[in-house]
């Protein structure tokens, strides 16, 4: 199993529950990156301590490491966590996080930063296109102190998402999801039966493979 892929699929949920939860409380919005303050300041009256992640680049379809870019202008004190990233991946053998640059067919940049949302402890993740890529900036301080859990419907468009985008064990990636958010779940032959936060239950049918046929009797396309 591809490392990246295998720490993927533990946190992809749970991650994109934060996620999908900032961006729904930023609203509509624009921002202002200060990169002598680290702040990032949003028209919502917003403003958080941000972490440089790297770029995406539409021309060559790499992702660059922060910690690989050489910006002068850029304080160290802003590539932290992507240099506290490049340690965790020697740490845990995951060389996406080692190395300099990517193709984004190995990993693009959401992937990457949902990674690090979770190993770094962060609110979340902030794309801010520019002409020809896409710079990836780690958000702190932004927690709505809210307990979040996605109700069937979101965990259903969650799932969705992810597998549209990437090449997942479905199995794996809902069964860490319900025993990170510790929701009473049975897992047995083919088929999953877990209960949500909210009382809603989740009945996920399986292919030998591992891959979702049905939620709840509907077909999961």
């Amino acid at each position: 199993m591809n490392p990246v892929i295998s720490h993927f699929e533990k946190i992809a949920l749970v991650a994109l529950e934060k996620q999908n939860d900032l961006i729904r409380r930023l609203g509509e919005h624009f921002v202002d990156l200060d990169l002598e303050t680290g702040i990032a300041r949003f028209s919502s009256d917003a403003s958080f301590p941000f972490q440089l992640l790297g770029t995406e680049s539409h021309n060559s379809l790499t992702w660059l490491w922060a910690w690989a870019e050489e910006q002068p202008e850029v304080s160290e004190d802003l590539l932290r966590s992507s240099r506290d990233l490049k340690a965790w991946g020697a740490r845990e053998a995951v060389p996406e996080f080692t190395v300099p640059s990517l193709d984004l067919n190995r990993a693009d940049g959401t992937m990457l930063s949902l990674i690090a949302l979770s190993v770094c402890a962060a609110s979340g993740y902030y794309r801010d296109d520019y002409d020809g890529g896409t710079l990836f900036i780690l958000l702190f301080g932004a927690n709505s102190g809210q307990q979040l859990q996605f109700d069937r419907t979101a965990l259903i468009g969650a799932m969705r998402d992810l597998v549209s985008r990437y090449d997942l064990d479905h199995r794996k990636t809902l069964l860490s999801y319900f025993k990170i958010k510790n929701l009473p779940c049975s897992d047995s032959g083919d088929t999953m039966n877990a209960e949500l936060a909210g009382g809603e239950r989740l009945i996920a049918l399986f292919d030998p493979a591992g891959r979702v046929i049905t939620l709840n009797g509907e077909p999961f396309t």
